[in-house]
């Protein structure tokens, strides 16, 4: 999961490819683990893909709150600091099928640049305003939609984040619609 070399902050800036930052991350983990050797391409590109893609799996609130978000006409998306076609893959291949997803590939820069952000609400028919970007990481989403302008959310499922000024933050995607300051009225135009 750690990165310190910053090979996945490379690919998502356009400095290396998917492949190239995947098999660097796998050389860099071989050479902590003193292993010899050079990594099969194909097993770390295909095959590992075939594997994880078999364990992708929202958490279970997310489809409650999609729905609620549905049944009052509220349109949804997904911003990622990975490409469209693969984060649309991964949202599919969960049953989550998002009309709306922006990659790095769409604005040329990932999250926390605020056209990532502006992007998302121009192809949501939305005003900054007006949208609310629920997030995990403080950086990226938290302040990075805060200082684009959007309502801020934080899910913090292990409540060990720390909690930006005018940044909401709950423990679980069920808490979102409870929340009193905000308003969930908005319609699909």
């Amino acid at each position: 999961m750690h990165d310190p070399k910053d090979f996945y902050n490379a690919y998502i800036n356009g400095k290396m490819s998917f492949a190239q930052q995947r098999l660097s991350r796998v050389i860099d983990a071989m050479s902590i683990l003193q292993l010899e050797g050079a990594p099969d391409e194909d097993l770390w590109i295909a095959g590992y893909e075939e594997v994880v893609s078999q364990h992708w799996v929202p958490f279970d609130d997310v489809a409650p709150l999609l729905a609620a978000l549905d049944e009052r006409g509220i349109a949804y998306g997904a911003a990622t600091n990975n490409v469209t076609h693969y984060q649309r893959l991964k949202l599919e291949q969960t049953g989550l099928a998002f009309d709306v997803v922006i990659g790095t590939d769409v604005t040329g820069k990932p999250k926390p640049d605020p056209s990532m952000f502006r992007e998302g609400v121009r192809q949501l028919g939305s005003t900054v305003e007006n949208t609310l970007m629920i997030g995990d990481d403080v950086m990226n989403d938290g302040l990075g939609a805060r200082d684009a302008g959007l309502i801020s959310l934080l899910v913090d499922r292990k409540n060990t984040l720390v909690n930006p000024e005018r940044v909401y933050k709950v423990g679980s995607l069920s808490d979102v619609l409870h929340i009193p300051s905000l308003r969930f009225d908005n319609k699909i135009n």
